[in-house]
This record gives C-alpha cells, structure tokens and sequence, in this order.
C-alpha cells in the first residue's frame, strides 16, 4: 500500500498564495504537513478541499500548522509540548490502515557556551515526539526539527528505531535551508526575496515501524526560506497496532 507524503516550512507568510497553491497541486501527494502557517496562506489551502477535502488548518504564524489529506482524518489534536511553538497529532485513515501523522517544528539550538545546543524543553519535545510517533504503528513524524543529522538528537531517533526517509531513499544531500533570509522584523527591505543557496538539512520526514521509504526528494520552491520534502511510501498493514481514537 503506498501513500505519498510532503512536509513544508511555509515561512510565515514567505511563501505567497499563487506559488504555494502551484506547488501544491504539482506535487499531487496524498498527505501534506505544514509548519509556520500563516493566515493568508491557511485561507488559500481551505480552497483546495476538491483536492484535500480532509484539512486541520491552524494559523498562527511561526506557530502555526496544517494538515492536508486526501484520505479521512479521523482525530486530531493541538500538542503543546513547547511553550508557543504547538506540534499537530492526528489520525488518517488510508485504505482501512490507521496511521498516525506528527507534525513538528521545534524551537532551532541556541548559543551555549562554547557550543549551539538545544534547551532542556526543546530536548523534551524532541524526546517526546519520538516517543509518540513509536507509541502507534505505522506512523510518520514530519516536520522542521531544527537540527542537521550531526545533532545528537538525531542520532537518538535513529537509535531508538525511527528511520529517515531521505537518508534511505533520497539521493543527493538534502539540503533546505536557508532558500532565503527568514521573515523577520529585522529585514523589512525585500532581503527575503533574493534567493540563496540551501546549506543545511533540518527539513524529515520520518518513519515509524510499517513504513518503508521507497523514495524521498527535495521539492521546489514557492517562496518560503525552506524548501518542501517529499516522499513515497509502503504501509504494511500487518504492522498495524490497535489505536484508541476515543
């Protein structure tokens, strides 16, 4: 059973309706998960329900998520394990196969001391998001983590039996950000529109037990500072585990 997936860091606002809404449509995946959704771009993706008639869409601008699916979302919710940056938990139902879907976007390391580190809460949350995503088989964990596959919290994932889609199946090194200078209030001078080259790989799509990446792929850009991840999928449905929805 094959599902296709893409995740995407939308900027804040960075990347405009008309682009986000081309990519979108080219791309023809059956699930998208979104980090930094702005409104404007929430009210754009509510118009696509021909495509995605099943859509948890929650604007909030760095803190926002969304959720597109072709297949019947049937729960999901807000989880608060980081002061103001929310991650997205839900449940889609694919082909009579419950999956759980994670989406995440931790706060980035900080400066501490003599070396770039992650806070105690974001650890936690790292902790806690791969905890959740191996809590219910198959599943996937996507999102911007903020970190390259140097970081220790990588390893971690990957130790504990979560598996990389593009570092199994992409080819090339995967990079996606920075695209552009981020959306801030220090760069009011159209910095964000000049193109750059990506030098880092912080965008995953991960994947619990049941789920075998067959490709994976860096998409193209509408805008944003990130660019979008993509993957195809193989569920098996053997490896479902009962789920309590509620």
């Amino acid at each position: 059973m094959l599902v296709s997936v893409m995740t995407y860091n939308l900027g804040n606002g960075l990347a405009s309706a008309g682009p986000l809404a081309n990519l979108v449509r080219a791309a023809a995946v059956d699930v998208v998960g979104f980090q930094e959704l702005a409104v404007v771009q929430a009210q754009m993706l509510a118009e696509m329900a021909e495509l995605y008639p099943y859509q948890v869409l929650m604007p909030a601008g760095f803190a926002g998520k969304g959720l597109l699916s072709r297949y019947p979302i049937l729960r999901y919710e807000d989880l608060t394990l980081y002061p103001e940056r929310p991650d997205l938990r839900a449940w889609i139902e694919i082909d009579g196969v419950v999956v759980q879907v994670l989406v995440a976007h931790p706060p980035p390391p900080r400066l501490r001391g003599p070396r770039i580190a992650f806070d105690a809460n974001a650890l936690t949350q790292l902790e806690t998001l791969g905890n959740l995503a191996l809590e219910h088989a198959p599943g996937v964990l996507m999102g911007d983590f903020n970190m390259t596959p140097r970081n220790p919290a990588y390893a971690s994932y990957r130790a504990a039996g979560l598996v990389d889609a593009f570092a199994t199946a992409g080819a090339g090194r995967g990079l996606t950000l920075p695209l552009r200078v981020g959306h801030s209030a220090r760069f009011r001078h159209g910095l964000h529109r000049v193109p750059l080259r990506p030098l880092a790989r912080v965008d995953y799509i991960w994947c619990t037990p049941g789920v075998e990446a067959q490709a994976a792929w860096v998409g193209d850009d509408a805008g944003s500072d990130h660019l979008p991840v993509l993957a195809q999928l193989a569920l098996d449905p053997r490896a479902q585990e009962p789920v309590q929805l509620f």
